[in-house]
This record gives structure tokens, sequence and C-alpha cells, in this order.
């Protein structure tokens, strides 16, 4: 097994938040991506991953909302902070698509502590284990500490640390070999208005406080370099021009209220065969320069985009 080449609080994984989440891989499957077995965490959630060599698309949904507030809850201030019942709500709103992105973590309670002393608003930690089944059948158990770092001001455009304590079950080979041929995020795009002049943008305040000096504005683009793919912020006029005639995923918010995640960029090793794959199972696409965009009612609420060398 080769360990993921992360840098501390790099992109570990985006979360697509779905309704129907037997329903969500079967359109994942038709874009080619190979999930992992379906597992369950403690809290109510179901979920399957596309891993890569680095990082991953995590496809969650609600399986038992009975258990919220149950197993792996923390207590923050005098509040239960649950992670189903975070999930739960994000669906409630009336929306899917990415509702958090998790980034990377190998050591939860230090990390933890930096970010809270650079004035990111934490509801704490939890440490949970997920059952799981290798490719080779065998039953294990995943081992997990979170560092929860949710804004109530920016509800979905918000992080965790994710710090894997068994990565060899994670990080599985035979789980990163999908017909697509992805490899790798290397990118997150965010649609995020600027609102007040006078104020910083909602995200650059967040981001600098994780990444420092990574954080730039280029050609009116907000990005960050996370060391492990770019986290990037676009107002409504650039995510037109970045995709041109194209439906960006549904909000019931407004953007200058709630920023969220539009679009997850993927690196494919073999664009050619990755378009004809979309033709073949009819998955609509769209082609815009040299990226492949699927449409995001294809893709649980979020805009796939497909780049590689040809």
């Amino acid at each position: 097994m080769s360990l993921p080449r992360q840098s501390p609080q790099g992109i570990d994984h985006p979360l697509v938040t779905v309704r129907d989440h037997a329903e969500a891989l079967a359109l994942y499957r038709r874009m080619g991506f190979a999930p992992s077995p379906v597992s369950y965490h403690p809290w109510g959630s179901v979920t399957s991953l596309m891993m890569f060599r680095d990082n991953f698309i995590e496809v969650i949904g609600i399986d038992d909302a009975s258990k919220f507030g149950t197993n792996s809850s923390v207590t923050c201030d005098g509040e239960r902070f649950c992670f189903g019942r975070q999930l739960g709500e994000f669906l409630a709103r009336g929306e899917e698509g990415v509702s958090l992105v998790a980034l990377h973590s190998r050591n939860a309670d230090a990390d933890h502590q930096r970010l809270t002393a650079a004035g990111l608003p934490s509801q704490g930690r939890i440490d949970f284990r997920r059952k799981m089944t290798l490719p080779d059948g065998r039953d294990d158990e995943a081992v997990v500490s979170l560092a929860l770092f949710i804004d109530p001001s920016l509800p979905d455009a918000s992080n965790f640390l994710c710090h894997q304590h068994r990565p060899e079950l994670i990080w599985v080979e035979g789980w990163q070999q999908h017909p697509n041929e992805v490899d790798g995020i290397t990118a997150i795009t965010y649609l995020a208005e600027p609102g007040d002049l006078k104020a910083p943008h909602p995200l650059e305040t967040r981001w600098r406080a994780i990444y420092g000096d990574a954080v730039v504005w280029r050609d009116g683009v907000l990005e960050a370099d996370t060391g492990c793919g770019m986290l990037r912020a676009v107002d409504a006029a650039q995510a037109a021009r970045e995709f041109p005639q194209m439906a960006l995923p549904a909000s019931t918010q407004d953007p200058t209220l709630r920023p969220h995640a539009i679009a997850i960029r993927l690196n494919t090793r073999n664009p050619r065969a990755m378009r004809e794959l979309l033709t073949r199972n009819a998955v609509p696409h769209h082609q815009i320069d040299e990226r492949t965009v699927v449409d995001a009612r294809a893709a649980g609420n979020v805009l796939l985009e497909f780049v590689g060398a040809e």
C-alpha cells in the first residue's frame, strides 16, 4: 500500500450529500467510477468512496435518522453536535451537493489546536469507528478522528479535519482503479459573491487562517493552494464564463448569503476514453475548451470537470 502524498490540510474529500444514495452511486458508476463497498457511520449516514491516489469523493446520504445525536456526537459550549444531523439539515433545506469539504490531517489534536488558535470556530473533536469490507472480502474497522470547523455563517463552505488512524484501510489500491482513469481531485470551486467591498471576501479570511500566504487573488478568482488540490471561489459572472450555457448546481439560498461549492475538478489519464464512456452511457456533458463537464443533475448536484493531457 502507498500512503497518500498529502500535505497538512490538503483536500482530503468533498462530501457529495444526496437523498437517494443507491441512485447516486448508479450515476457515478455510469461516469466510470468504481465506488468502494457501501458502509455506515454510527450517527446514521451511509457512505461510499471514489478513491484516488491522494484524495477521494465521498458520496454520502442518510440511512437512519433515529441515530442522530447518539454514538459519536460531541458537546461543545453546551450544545450537542451530531455529524449525521448536520447532513440531514443540509438535505432538509431542499439541497443536494457538496455539504462540506474534509481536509487531511495526520494529527487531529495538534491541527485542531492550531486552527482554533488561528480563530476558526470549532465544534470540537469526534473519534469514531466504521466497519468496512476490503476488496479481498475481509471485514475490518476504520478508526477515525475528526476536528470540526463548521462556521454558522458559512454552513455550506465549512470544513472538518479527517485523521485516518488506519490509512491502509482507506487508501486501498484496489479501490483506486476506475474505468474513467480518474486519479485525483485537482480543484474545488465555490460560488461566493464578494458582498460589501469594504469587508473581506467571505471565504478569504477563513482560507487565510488555514493556508496563510498560499491564498491569492488571480484574475478575479480567489485561490487557496492546499498542497493537494486548489480551493477556488468565483462570483456569478466568473461562474457563467467558466460554465457557459450550463445550469449551475441549485441552491435554495442567495449565494451572497450562503457560498457553496459548485464544481469538482478531476484529472483523468485518458480524456478521450473518458468522453467516449460518457457518450456511451448517455451521461449529459459538455466540452468546454480542454474540460469535459458533466451536468450537475447527473452527479448529485455538483458539476464534475474532467481534465487531462490528450
